[in-house]
């Protein structure tokens, strides 16, 4: 069993890239391991999750004969990330480059002067955070 933390593979359709949505995440999580500190930061919630959705599949299989969950969706890991990022918690880790260049600037790629008012990290258009997804899986590889 694996926690799993990643992306629903996107096209961007805006700005000036061809990029999936997770080729972005490997980006993030390569120059700034954003996977990687969020769950440092919120590893507690998210093993806390996890815990209650395998007590939950237990007690229904136990009690309902339904079978058992051989992957289950993580609804608050999901929120507890969107927030990480909204309310920019990379950049009080001291993490190099956060907050970035582009949010200080206000970039946006969705809009058509491509700069407004400061933005959180990592959220250009939305795209990216829209598309983050947890989950439980029986078969994940490491």
């Amino acid at each position: 069993m694996k926690v799993c933390l990643g992306v629903i593979d996107i096209p961007y359709d805006y700005g000036n890239t061809s990029a999936t949505t997770f080729e972005v995440a490997e980006i993030l999580e390569d120059k700034y391991k954003l996977f990687t500190n969020f769950y440092r930061v919120h590893g507690d919630e998210v093993r806390k999750e996890v815990c209650d959705a395998l007590i939950a599949s237990i007690q229904n299989h136990i009690q309902f004969g339904a079978p058992l969950s051989s992957d289950e969706q993580l609804g608050d890991t999901i929120r507890a990330f969107n927030l990480f990022l909204e309310r920019e918690e990379m950049a009080g880790l001291s993490v190099d480059g956060v907050p970035t260049q582009a949010a200080l600037e206000g970039k946006n790629s969705r809009l058509k002067r491509q700069y407004g008012e400061r933005r959180p990290s990592f959220i250009d258009g939305g795209l990216f955070k829209s598309s983050f997804t947890a989950w439980i899986d029986n078969n994940a590889d490491s």
